[in-house]
């Protein structure tokens, strides 16, 4: 499948002010577009099917169905969906031992720091060198 900027991406937290400020962010960056927001794994699952997202950023901790098995699910599906999971913990802190085949793992409290680098090296395709901090 071919891509191209705006990656379309689904956002996916429990938490509705996470998910505010994370799209309040994201929307200021010309090369994201957000559609469509999910609170939980399941709902996360569903939206990838429907909406056929390039990016989705994920929580690991949500009910239902965690991030883990989220993204699992989601790259099992025949959409070439890039997954990010995001956490406040550290992966090994998370779960060691679960095989999600999540494209990247950041944590929360350096995501704005650390998003649009992992993306470029996600989409390099697509990706300028010259991306503006915002």
């Amino acid at each position: 499948m071919k891509r191209t900027l705006p990656l379309r991406t689904l956002l996916v937290d429990d938490s509705p002010e996470f998910l505010g400020r994370l799209e309040k962010w994201l929307v200021r960056h010309p090369s994201f577009e957000i559609v469509g927001k999910a609170y939980s794994g399941v709902e996360a699952v569903k939206e990838v099917s429907a909406l056929r997202p390039d990016l989705v950023l994920m929580d690991v901790a949500m009910p239902l169905m965690n991030g883990y098995e989220a993204a699992l699910r989601i790259k099992e599906g025949a959409h070439r969906t890039i997954v990010i999971l995001i956490s406040f913990f550290d992966r090994r802190e998370t779960s060691e031992h679960c095989d999600s085949k999540a494209d990247a793992f950041l944590k929360k409290d350096s995501l704005y720091e650390d998003l649009l680098p992992t993306v470029a090296r996600l989409f390099p395709e697509l990706w300028v060198d010259t991306v503006a901090d915002l």
